[in-house]
């Protein structure tokens, strides 16, 4: 896989090159059908270099490695349909109301899309057997997190945390964090400046990382150990947050179903709360 090799490599490589990967990742549906020539012109980056950096992942050039990237796209190629705000704000209620539901369903579809079943696989695998579990967000993603948070807490029997707020919030949470353990990490435009503070700790301790984010942009993306990518396209507000919603929920259920005893553990939950709201009727004759 040709993403997949220039993602591994990014940590690595020298400023241009990064340039180059970066722009590659967040552009990986429109540059495998770009010449070498415009592509340089867009990232101000010259072709020699374009070549140099195609060599330095095994390729003999530039034109191989496109072929490469192109077969790779090619089936997850999806138009993408932007309006102005401008725009939209001078369309009929009904038309504007149409724009906004395809942006979303456009969102949704590609963000399914990218998903890559066998990094489900293993964050899934990877979670079944951690110690802990720790779930980042800041700004409007920490809701995000308490969401995942809570599914973790309905499903598992493990310990999990949040990490959000300020550092003299998370910082306690944080300390507890070691080598066997997982951080899920949700970050979207405008990116906190805590994450970098997270993702270090993350790695300098040995543990895993998964960064759901929208962007190879994003500036602890090198650092994951898996990326879900969430497509955040809003015509109105900064993100759109559909795809990761649903990106939760997928992945909860599948970590549900990949063992019988997590199913039990959800169904005595269930009964827990059966009971407590039984109490309350019998105590207080309604709801």
């Amino acid at each position: 896989m040709v993403l997949e090799k220039i993602k591994d490599a990014l940590p690595g490589m020298s400023p241009n090159f990064r340039k180059i990967a970066s722009y590659i990742l967040d552009h990986e549906t429109s540059v495998p059908f770009t010449s070498i020539h415009t592509l340089g012109k867009s990232i101000q980056i010259s072709t020699a270099t374009l070549v140099r950096f195609a060599q330095s992942l095994g390729y003999s050039g530039y034109q191989s490695f496109k072929r490469d990237l192109q077969e790779e796209i090619r089936q997850r190629l999806q138009p993408d349909d932007k309006v102005s705000l401008s725009k939209l704000g001078t369309l009929p209620e009904d038309k504007r109301l149409r724009k906004l539901i395809r942006n979303e369903h456009n969102n949704l579809r590609r963000t399914l899309n990218n998903l890559k079943l066998e990094d489900l696989g293993t964050m899934i695998q990877r979670v079944k057997s951690a110690r802990r579990i720790f779930v980042a967000g800041f700004g409007i993603t920490q809701h995000f997190a308490r969401v995942l948070h809570a599914a973790f807490l309905a499903t598992q029997e493990m310990d999990a945390y949040v990490v959000s707020g300020s550092v003299s919030d998370y910082s306690t949470v944080l300390k507890r964090f070691g080598a066997e353990d997982v951080l899920f990490l949700l970050t979207f435009p405008p990116y906190s400046a805590e994450i970098t503070h997270v993702a270090r700790v993350v790695k300098e301790r040995k543990g895993t990382l998964y960064l759901f984010t929208d962007s190879a942009a994003c500036p602890v993306y090198p650092e994951a150990d898996i990326v879900v990518k969430c497509v955040t396209h809003s015509l109105v507000m900064t993100n759109s947050f559909v795809g990761l919603v649903s990106l939760i929920h997928v992945f909860m259920h599948m970590l549900l179903l990949s063992s019988e005893d997590k199913v039990k553990n959800v169904r005595d939950g269930f009964e827990i709360e059966r009971m407590g709201y039984s109490i309350l009727r019998g105590k207080e004759g309604r709801l």
